[in-house]
């Protein structure tokens, strides 16, 4: 990554229909970014929220987010960079993990022992990925990591698009 671009998050809400995944990895084809993951996080009252991470220049960025609020299945888009300590994250891996050192900031719940078990961890997404990383190297298997909005982010985040 050079110092033109930067690793950012879209948290999109859209309508649970045919389509909305297409239409929404469409605007990132189009303008040649390829995104980093993608995660269903919530789908309720025919309405779900996507995380999806990309590295891009802040300009371009903007430019997504905009033309993503603006898709007929959209209902919001917020942007926020990766690097933003508001950003959350949960992780999930099996394993035994009782060698690893993880950061102080990050809540872990272990169940079971030896290869079967299961140990989540919560908290600031540089922490999680930090745990995530020295866990993987004490052998652990990642089974899945979730990156979430800031809190409060639906009622009043920093860059947060509206269809008109």
């Amino acid at each position: 990554m050079t110092g033109l671009t930067r690793r950012w998050f879209a948290f999109v809400t859209v309508e649970d229909r045919s389509g909305a995944s297409a239409a929404l990895a469409g605007v990132f084809s189009e303008r040649g970014v390829s995104f980093g993951s993608i995660s269903t996080l919530d789908v309720h009252d025919g309405l779900g929220t996507l995380s999806v991470e990309f590295t891009a220049s802040e300009r371009l960025a903007h430019v997504l987010i905009r033309t993503l609020g603006r898709l007929a299945v959209a209902r919001g888009a917020s942007l926020v960079a990766a690097d933003d300590p508001r950003v959350r994250a949960v992780a999930m891996l099996t394993g035994e993990s009782s060698g690893a050192t993880l950061p102080p900031d990050t809540d872990v719940h272990r169940h079971g022992a030896g290869p079967e078990a299961t140990t989540i961890i919560a908290g600031p997404l540089a922490a999680v990925e930090t745990a995530v990383a020295r866990l993987r190297h004490a052998g652990c298997g990642v089974e899945a990591l979730t990156v979430l909005p800031p809190r409060g982010s639906a009622q009043s985040p920093a860059h947060r698009h509206r269809q008109a």
